[in-house]
Formats: structure tokens, C-alpha cells, sequence
């Protein structure tokens, strides 16, 4: 299959490994959100080059079992460059594949910015919650605010941003909780909306425009996150440029 043809790395395959260190500061950022929620047995969905996943490996805390999955040709490929076998299991499929390998097996489940460019966003969710074990996490990252969606959004492969309502509407009926559900990157909605919304930058467009995407990206993670960062700690955002939600299966967790 041709880079293009990849049907889960739209508009991203022209991204190689080079552009996926360059938001330090905004990677940690995001795994402190996970963090508090993980447990001994450990899967993590739609790892793209393994940004997130590698600081998990990097941390030191108890863990049974690390399952990394990435069902991209072109990411995968960057995946097991960065991440070894003798670290984790490296998966490489769907959801409802993974499913049939893993019912009810993990303490906790986590995806960065993965649930926008999945269409049947509910499907995911319920075969994530069919490979909890009964009191398991399921920790989710996403875009927020769908007036913020952009041609970048499009073009990335991005169905939809989301709010809290549409969050509490995609669980309804499923057999868990929710334990947390908020807004983060509250300053980041101003940058966004400037240069991606009415701005339109495109890193695909050329490769001035990819520099100057890079250049925005860098800037963002190195002087604007550790300043969200200091000021959310403190104070809970009304609206954000992401939402964190966490779901909780229900049952009684095992010993």
C-alpha cells in the first residue's frame, strides 16, 4: 500500500519521523492526564509514532503488561523505529480486532486524539469497554469545540470536535461511569482559531507552510503549554481547545 492509499494516516503521511519530537513540553502535558488513571495492565490505541507511548515506558511505576496499537502502514512503521518488542506488545488493527484478542483483559485503556478520525466513534468506545476488566479506566483525549473545526480538521481525517454534551450523548446506554470530564488548553483556543480556523495554515500546502507549521508547534509546546499548564493546575477551564473524559466500567474491580 502506497503512503497516500493509507486510509488511517489521512493527510498525515507526509509527516515522518523528524516532526515527531518537537512538542515536548505538550507530550508530557497530556500524559499527566492519563497518569493517574493507569493501572497494572495497560493498552494504549492509535499510539501514532509513539510520542505518548514512549514516556509511558519511560515512567517508572509497576505495570504488568503494555499493549501498543497503531492501525496506520505509515505510523506503525514509526512505532516499532521508536518503540521495542522487548517494551511492549506491538498491535497493529482496529478496535474490533484487538477485541477478539483481548475481552475484558486490561486495567486501563487510553487514546490521544485518536476517537475524531474514527467514524463510528461509539463502536470504539463500546469495544474499549468490552476489554475492560469490570472497574477498569478508559482514559480519551479529543479536539474540542466543533466551531473550531477547520479545513486542517478535513484534511487530517478529523469527523467531528467535541463538547461535554455530545461526550455524556456517545456513552449513553453503555455500563460504565463517568469520573472525569474537562476542558484543558483554554489559551490555545485563541492561537487556533487565529491561524488554523481563519488562518488556514496547511502544513501540506508547501514546504514554507510546513515550516511555519513546525515553527507554531514548537513555540506552542515550549512557551504557551507550561503556562496552561501552571494556570490549570489551579483553576478548572469553562471551555478548552481539548477535552479529557474518563470512563470507569462498572462491576467490582478484581484484587
Amino acid at each position: 500500500m502506497r503512503l497516500e492509499e493509507d486510509p488511517y494516516a489521512k493527510g498525515m503521511v507526509a509527516a515522518g519521523e523528524e516532526q515527531f519530537d518537537l512538542t515536548p513540553a505538550l507530550d508530557l502535558f497530556q500524559y499527566r492526564m492519563i497518569k493517574p488513571h493507569l493501572g497494572k495492565d495497560i493498552l494504549e490505541i492509535g499510539a501514532g509514532a509513539g510520542r505518548i507511548t514512549q514516556l509511558l515506558l519511560q515512567d517508572d511505576f509497576c505495570r504488568n503488561r503494555v499493549v501498543v496499537n497503531e492501525p496506520s502502514n505509515h505510523f506503525y512503521e514509526l512505532l516499532k523505529g521508536r518503540i521495542g518488542t522487548s517494551q511492549a506488545i506491538l498491535s497493529q488493527g482496529e478496535t474490533s480486532e484487538l477485541l477478539r484478542h483481548y475481552p475484558c483483559a486490561f486495567d486501563s485503556i487510553f487514546s490521544v486524539h485518536v476517537l475524531e478520525h474514527v467514524e463510528d466513534d461509539r463502536g470504539f468506545i463500546e469495544d474499549c469497554l468490552a476489554m475492560l476488566k469490570p472497574g477498569g479506566k478508559l482514559i480519551i483525549l479529543v479536539p474540542a469545540l466543533q466551531w473550531l473545526y477547520s479545513d486542517l480538521d478535513r484534511k487530517i481525517g478529523h469527523y467531528r470536535r467535541y463538547n461535554k454534551k455530545m461526550v455524556r450523548r456517545l456513552i449513553g446506554g453503555f455500563d460504565c461511569n463517568i469520573v472525569n470530564l474537562y476542558y484543558t488548553n483554554f489559551l490555545a483556543i485563541f492561537g487556533s482559531l487565529v491561524f488554523l480556523k481563519l488562518g488556514k495554515v496547511d502544513y501540506q500546502k508547501s514546504e514554507a507552510s510546513k515550516e511555519r507549521f513546525i515553527f507554531l508547534q514548537k513555540i506552542y509546546s515550549r512557551y504557551l503549554i507550561p503556562v496552561i499548564d501552571l494556570m490549570e493546575r489551579h483553576v478548572s477551564m469553562p471551555v478548552g481547545l481539548n477535552l479529557t473524559f474518563v470512563l470507569e466500567k462498572r462491576g467490582k474491580a478484581g484484587p
